[in-house]
């Protein structure tokens, strides 16, 4: 069975969801796992790793095709830089307001940016 196959296979199973899901919670689990274990370096190595992205883009591509993979790959773009501004946001933030409101911060900047760069971009909304 050739790998094309296998993904298209895997895209018309009743357990792909489940699949889907346990692959995610292994990579939080030794995201976790790691950090607890004060390696929050190596913690942060698996949880940016590009190995979920890459799951992602053959199992989009499996379920949907080229145009679906490129639609993610374009969102992955626009909705990075927000995202290194939610982490920028709880490194500067945690020790001054605590990691709930830390968070619950970055977060909305999240949010606020995505949706600015998403109508900047598109003229639309998310």
């Amino acid at each position: 069975m050739s790998l094309n196959s296998y993904f298209a296979y895997l895209a018309g199973s009743d357990l792909r969801l489940a699949i889907y899901f346990l692959m995610g919670g292994t990579v939080t689990v030794l995201t976790a796992y790691f950090a607890s274990m004060g390696r929050g370096t190596l913690s942060a190595f698996i949880a940016t790793l590009p190995l979920l992205t890459a799951l992602t883009f053959l199992l989009t591509y499996a379920e949907g095709g080229e145009e679906t993979v490129a639609e993610y790959a374009r969102g992955l773009m626009i909705f990075t830089p927000p995202w290194l501004c939610y982490v920028a946001t709880v490194l500067l933030t945690s020790g001054k307001i605590g990691i709930f409101k830390s968070v619950g911060l970055g977060i909305l900047v999240y949010i606020s940016l995505s949706v600015l760069l998403q109508r900047f971009l598109f003229g639309a909304k998310l």
